[in-house]
């Protein structure tokens, strides 16, 4: 009776009931963002349970997120570049302020007189001459042709002005042709070849006649002599096709089997690929 009374605890063992599962409503962070909800929505999601102190637990009003800045390594490659441009630059100017200020050369450190070097002698003025431009032989020689032509025009023009009489014609401009006294052609036979080929073809033939008679001569010889010695084959099998009795076996001496003296036949494992691929890929099965 005690072990039916018990929970599990005596006798046979009870499995325990798993208690059942409550819902719970899901929690967005967007109801967070968006604020507290309205009447008409809570009045929408009443149950069973009551949800009165539910806005109280939950946590205050995230503040608007702020964007920060984006922070790219181009951004900093960049200022670094700008950096040693400007670096580079100031160099520069450096350089050309230092390279501008004049220093002269001191005398060298010596006990004796310094060395003075001799004035150098005067050179002359230089006179100015006027430049040989190609363009302008050029031009003088288009010049120069120019007026040539311009003269030759002119004799040529003054020739053609000058008034010439035409002289008088003694004969006919325009003679007419005279008629010439010719012997008629004779005609002559016309020499064909055609006709040469004919003789020629008729001579061809009677050749090609000539040899198919020759060669139909012989083919008829040559055949009856086949003949001939076909009827001689013929009556020489007729004579050898005699009926002959078959002689009695010799029973003296009877077949008497014996032992074979080879050696027996080892048999050999034949030499597979498969087993050579099956050992490399599984080199530690054995």
């Amino acid at each position: 009776m005690q072990i039916l009374e018990s929970k599990g605890d005596i006798g046979v063992f009870a499995h325990p009931k798993a208690q059942a599962t409550e819902p719970k409503e899901f929690h967005f962070r967007t109801d967070d963002r968006l604020g507290p909800p309205a009447v008409a929505d809570l009045l929408d999601k009443l149950s069973l349970y009551s949800e009165s102190s539910s806005y109280h637990d939950k946590k205050d009003m995230p503040r608007l997120t702020i964007p920060n800045p984006f922070n790219l390594h181009t951004d900093e490659r960049g200022h670094d570049k700008e950096r040693q441009l400007e670096a580079q630059l100031l160099q520069k100017k450096l350089e050309e302020e230092k390279a501008r200020k004049f220093k002269a050369n001191p005398y060298p450190y010596t006990t004796d007189y310094p060395v003075v070097p001799p004035k150098p002698e005067p050179k002359p003025c230089t006179r100015a001459e006027g430049f040989q431009l190609e363009s302008l032989v050029r031009h003088e020689v288009e010049q120069q042709r120019l007026m040539e032509e311009r003269e030759r025009m002119e004799r040529e023009e003054a020739q053609r002005r000058i008034v010439r009489a035409q002289p008088i014609l003694k004969e006919d401009p325009i003679p007419l042709p005279q008629k010439e006294r010719k012997p008629l052609t004779e005609v002559q036979q016309f020499e064909l070849h055609v006709d040469e080929r004919a003789v020629q073809r008729s001579e061809f033939d009677n050749k090609v006649k000539e040899k198919e008679i020759t060669y139909k001569r012989l083919r008829e010889e040559n055949e009856f002599a086949q003949k001939i010695e076909e009827e001689k084959a013929l009556k020489q099998l007729r004579r050898t096709l005699v009926p002959q009795a078959r002689p009695l076996p010799k029973f003296d001496r009877p077949f008497r089997p014996q032992r074979s003296k080879k050696q027996v036949t080892r048999p050999k494992s034949p030499q597979l690929q498969v087993n050579e691929r099956g050992a490399r890929r599984h080199p530690f099965m054995r």
